[in-house]
């Protein structure tokens, strides 16, 4: 089969806030008026609220409508070629003793592939949420807080077998078919050699049950641990026992503190360094998007928002170009607002396609040539006088900003509540000398006080009288 171009369906039978819009603004808390933050929490507000009947209803309802036939033609004529289809262990089973799930529902598998097999379109089934958990987090179906309430012993990888088993050998026959993912994002807390030794399991399923491997390539799923230490635990486990198989991994710029501090042309090197990964092994981008850390939109200079994430994605599938299994778009339903995680918006305003820009060649020493094509210095000597107004980005790409006494670091964006003025410590000076290397200084706020450092962190703005040390 050709490397899948795809895009996800998540949030159709494992609801996930944004991807399941508008079903979880719909249903809020009835305590303090708040959204679910996963499908666990949701159902529990559901079965509440409206009674095991009415929560039946609501998901009914939300299950026939939310993904139809009509979508799956609009894909293909988007030009790709796959869709990677979520689902959880519940859809397949029904929910375990206690767990508050709807299911199971496997004739809305069976029309999915039905309408893929009409299209002409490759399915990867995807178990994205297993038993117990393959980590305590949102995506997998239910979000445990706080952390260490989930223990990775909770995950029931026997009974994940068993639903990867059911689905292997009710659609052994369906050519549209190209791909099994035996997880998905499982938690670091699982030791590497016993979540490899899960894979070889579910290879194994995948393969008795009737999917070859000259059909369909098994997923798994690498998430947050290093690729080449990843391969090598399994490689020593396994060696070349396994064919048709991948590690999955997922491509987003934009969590985590790396990943807000980055520059918009920091985010385009780490498309390269990937891109240079994904060369190494059998891979595929199972989910990647357009969102960008808060730090990219202080630093990509004159380039509009457009323009950012047309240079964001047509540098992305670039890259996605050397993952032997190809690739798929996080996600095709979305909050209509939220163009970078959303396929239709973002197809439709050209963000996906055209080619590349080529960047300017950069070996890693000295500044890096694409800063200053974002970000040009001033024409003559760089310099910073006192009495000039400076703002102060932190290392997670948000700018410092005072409200009365309060210093914190909220926002990408420069205003009047970012704005700091360089003051001389020890006396006045004569107005616009340059600060030197070494100088100490006074930052004085908009509001007129200054900051104040304690214990090597910025506690507060002091008032002008009171305004200790210089920095």
């Amino acid at each position: 089969a050709a490397p899948w171009r795809g895009v996800s369906l998540g949030g159709w039978l494992l609801l996930e806030p944004g991807p399941s819009d508008p079903l979880f603004a719909k249903h809020p808390s009835p305590t303090d008026k708040a959204e679910a933050r996963c499908e666990w929490d949701l159902m529990v507000i559901l079965r509440r609220t409206l009674g095991d009947q009415g929560a039946k209803e609501v998901m009914q309802r939300h299950r026939e409508a939310h993904i139809t036939k009509r979508d799956f033609q609009r894909i293909k004529a988007c030009g790709l070629n796959s869709v990677r289809l979520p689902f959880g262990y519940w859809v397949v089973l029904g929910p375990r003793p206690g767990d508050p799930y709807i299911g199971p529902c496997l004739e809305l598998l069976d029309r999915a592939l039905d309408w893929a097999d009409e299209c002409g379109l490759q399915v990867m089934l995807d178990l994205h949420g297993c038993p117990g958990g393959e980590s305590g987090e949102a995506p997998c179906g239910h979000r445990q807080r706080p952390h260490g309430t989930w223990q990775w012993q909770q995950w029931d990888m026997d009974m994940s077998l068993k639903a990867l088993e059911v689905v292997c050998r009710r659609y052994r026959t369906r050519t549209c078919v190209t791909g099994v993912a035996v997880c998905n994002e499982p938690s670091n807390e699982t030791p590497l050699t016993r979540l490899c030794q899960y894979y070889g399991r579910a290879i194994d399923a995948i393969r008795r049950c009737g999917m070859p491997e000259s059909q369909v390539a098994a997923v798994l799923p690498v998430f947050q641990r290093p690729e080449d230490k990843f391969a090598k635990r399994w490689n020593a486990l396994f060696g070349n026992k396994y064919s048709n198989y991948c590690f999955d991994v997922h491509c987003y710029h934009c969590f985590e503190n790396e990943f807000n501090g980055k520059t918009l042309a920091q985010q385009l090197r780490a498309v390269q360094a990937n891109e240079r990964m994904l060369r190494e092994y059998p891979m595929v981008v199972g989910e990647w998007s357009l969102a960008m850390g808060a730090a990219t939109w202080s630093t990509c200079g004159e380039t509009n928002e457009m323009d950012v994430y047309r240079l964001f994605g047509q540098a992305q599938l670039r890259a996605f170009q050397e993952a032997s299994h190809g690739h798929f778009f996080w996600n095709w339903t979305e909050r209509a607002d939220t163009i970078e995680w959303n396929f239709p918006v973002a197809y439709k305003r050209g963000l996906l396609s055209g080619p590349a820009s080529e960047l300017p060649l950069w070996q890693g020493a000295g500044e890096d040539p694409l800063e200053a094509h974002f970000n040009p210095c001033p024409v003559g000597e760089a310099r910073v006088l006192y009495g000039d107004k400076v703002c102060l980005r932190v290392f997670y790409g948000r700018y410092m900003d005072v409200f009365g006494s309060e210093v914190n670091a909220r926002w990408s964006d420069k205003g009047t509540w970012q704005s700091f003025v360089m003051c001389p410590a020890g006396g006045r000076r004569p107005a616009r000398q340059p600060v030197r290397h070494g100088d100490a200084v006074f930052l004085r706020t908009h509001n007129g006080r200054f900051l104040t450092v304690g214990s090597d962190k910025v506690v507060k703005a002091g008032k002008a009288s009171g305004a200790g040390a210089p920095l």
